[in-house]
């Protein structure tokens, strides 16, 4: 039930639902059960661009947070969000340096956390990054803190391979009355009542390089997050492709057939896509690469079979293409994800 006054707005990316799930899941929660009190469905997050709406995320929250008795689950499954399930994360891990991580996750973050604002501040001795709603969180306000919190704490180690201690993080809400502050658990150094959420690192750390320094997947991963950014500003025509081609991935339909699909001819397709700088091809290889890491990681499913649901008719091209994706092997990511390690 909406509030009065309140309008439908996007907020949240399905990766970040799905990531909570994950935790509930892990803690004996069924996440069907929360999905159906909150009014979703499993289709409405397996679409890696379909934004949640903040009144539907409302309700979720609520729900998640009680059936699962955990206060500061928001703190608990954002640092269950893998950087590798979005392409702001990965431009993130695979830049040149933290610096150039951190400057790319103040430009593009509102796509995993919409309705927030990041913004990078370098002086002469700290480098702040910044995080304040640009909207009322309302009763949702501590928890989305607290999973950007655990978000950019895995998205730091990420990027350079230890524990950030240098790390200082300002919290903007009380400290608790029993003392027991659970973002102690994954940061060293905090700061309560403070105007903003914030994350202060030493101005010389911003040169540290990232591990995973990779600038061919990084400029990938940037354009990506430009072409979701054009699709979010104007992209219902685009979420509709992408929700008849989910439902038929399996068959791998070309642009005629999808067009049949839609009711409108394959020339009007690739001109209404091509009007907000995509293509038939790249709304299909998102499509393809963000399932592909969810079936490695969620389900027991062998190569042949994630290749089959990705519609490949030969294994091989989908390893060949996955490789392309993410530098390695599915069967080493599927390692790599399960063992927690990014």
């Amino acid at each position: 039930m909406r509030i009065k006054g309140e309008v439908a707005i996007p907020f949240a990316h399905p990766v970040y639902v799905r990531s909570i799930l994950d935790c509930l899941n892990s803690r004996g929660v069924r996440p069907s059960t929360v999905l159906e009190s909150a009014g979703l469905a499993w289709q409405d997050i397996c679409d890696g661009q379909h934004m949640v709406d903040f009144t539907v995320f409302r309700r979720f929250v609520a729900h998640a947070i009680q059936c699962s008795g955990e206060p500061a689950l928001g703190l608990v499954a954002g640092s269950m969000l893998q950087p590798y399930h979005s392409p702001v994360g990965i431009a993130a891990v695979t830049s040149d340096s933290l610096g150039q991580g951190l400057q790319f996750v103040s430009r593009h973050a509102s796509l995993v956390f919409g309705s927030v604002d990041f913004q990078l501040e370098n002086g002469p001795r700290w480098s702040t990054l910044k995080v304040k709603p640009v909207r009322p969180l309302c009763e949702t306000h501590v928890f989305v803190m607290q999973s950007i919190l655990g978000a950019h704490c895995r998205l730091l180690e990420a990027i350079m391979g230890r524990s950030v201690d240098e790390l200082i993080v300002g919290l903007p809400y009380p400290r608790p009355s029993d003392n027991d502050a659970p973002c102690l658990r994954y940061v060293r150094r905090v700061e309560f009542d403070q105007e903003q959420l914030s994350f202060r690192l030493p101005v010389e750390l911003l040169r540290a390089p990232s591990i995973a320094a990779d600038a061919k997947a990084c400029l990938e991963a940037e354009q990506a997050c430009r072409r979701l950014e054009s699709e979010l500003g104007r992209g219902e025509f685009v979420q509709r492709v992408r929700r008849v081609l989910l439902e038929r991935l399996t068959r791998n339909p070309d642009v005629s057939e999808l067009a049949l699909d839609l009711g409108i001819s394959s020339r009007t397709l690739v001109r209404r896509l091509s009007e907000v700088g995509v293509t038939y091809s790249d709304i299909k290889d998102d499509l393809r690469k963000t399932h592909a890491a969810w079936y490695l990681q969620h389900t027991e499913l062998s190569m042949e079979a994630i290749a089959s649901q990705l519609g490949y008719n030969d294994p091989t091209n989908f390893s060949r293409k996955f490789k392309n994706w993410y530098r390695v092997p599915p069967s080493k990511m599927r390692q790599t994800l399960r063992s927690g390690l990014h």
